[in-house]
């Protein structure tokens, strides 16, 4: 039997709501001639094929290819739309797309309904959420077959439902399969060094820009207690003005219940502050006691690194000192 942890991580990490950067409106080039070629390539809804993750889709108008993530993006109006393969089954990683399963992750379920994607079984889910004080709308499509799931979630200002919701719907319906025989390699805005007893996940690469270390370098893991250490960049670059309290708050975010803070400090890593906590609690599925141990750092600029490693008990006093020594080998590198 193979244990989710690590899948519905990443998972929730995907569709949580991504807000880009806060950038200026694009300025216009000036003369006619120029101002005609701009309008015609933000039209053109070209279609982009993303190798790490195997899609193709088509890019929306007034949309721009993202850096931090597989997808696109639109800074105007804080809009996104976010792709990722699944390294796990179309139906365990739809097991938790029910109303009960995604409000314990803050979002409330509109509608679903059942659809194909290349004759792969396939849901299409309406849904709502509240983030940085500001509601967002969803488009989330999720397919695949026993070996991968890809989910594609486009997210929208409420207030830009009329606007953008008819659109994004049809580009996430429209995505279609792009298999390759050449193995994509992802490219990482950072770099981070392995340490004995702890290899890379390979196959993680579709999951999205983020590393994925376990005990022999695969997902899901045999047991829940197994050694998992996961590097992810947020999404944006949204300020988060309560820094220690956010790094709290964001152990909720893991399907583990029974939390309980077990240390808090303040930590620094490639000139960026931050805070390590070590936190105990209880696999969501087996209820096997679990040690996290979790750093998140905030560059200056906003978002945050988020940097998670998770073990069980017993393991605690090998794995912590692991943790720690990947973390603070993390170095900045963008793309």
């Amino acid at each position: 039997m193979k244990y989710q942890l690590t899948i519905s991580i990443a998972i929730f990490s995907l569709i949580a709501t991504h807000v880009p950067s806060m950038a200026e409106p694009t300025t216009l080039p000036t003369g006619s001639q120029f101002h005609s070629r701009w309008l015609q390539a933000q039209n053109q809804n070209n279609l982009v094929t993303f190798p790490e993750v195997e899609l193709a889709i088509r890019q929306p108008s007034g949309f721009i290819k993202a850096t931090a993530f597989y997808g696109f993006e639109q800074s105007t109006t804080n809009s996104s739309i976010v792709i990722t393969k699944i390294p796990g089954s179309y139906s365990q990683v739809t097991g938790g797309f029910t109303r009960a399963g995604l409000a314990t992750r803050g979002i409330s379920l509109i509608s679903k309904q059942n659809v194909k994607i290349e004759n792969q079984s396939g849901l299409l889910l309406n849904v709502a959420q509240s983030a940085y004080g500001q509601k967002f709308r969803k488009w989330i499509l999720v397919f695949g077959d026993e070996q991968n799931t890809r989910i594609v979630t486009a997210t929208f200002p409420s207030e830009n439902a009329n606007k953008l919701g008819a659109q994004l719907k049809q580009v996430v319906l429209a995505v279609s399969l792009r298999t390759s025989s050449t193995a994509a390699v992802s490219s990482l805005p950072f770099t981070i060094a392995a340490v004995k007893g702890l290899s890379p996940v390979e196959s993680a690469t579709g999951v999205g820009k983020v590393a994925v270390f376990t005990k022999d370098g695969k997902i899901p893991t045999a047991a829940p207690t197994d050694p998992l250490f996961i590097v992810a960049p947020s999404l944006g670059a949204v300020p988060v003005l309560d820094q220690q309290s956010f790094a709290t708050r964001r152990l909720s975010g893991y399907p583990i219940t029974d939390t309980v803070v077990k240390s808090t400090n303040e930590i620094a890593i490639d000139n960026l502050t931050g805070w390590e906590i070590v936190a105990d609690g209880r696999d969501r599925q087996t209820k096997v006691p679990l040690t996290i141990y979790q750093i998140v750092l905030y560059p200056k600029q906003g978002g945050y690194v988020l940097m998670t490693g998770i073990v069980g008990d017993k393991q605690a006093q090998i794995y912590l000192p692991k943790f720690k020594a990947m973390a603070i080998t993390y170095r900045n590198a963008p793309n």
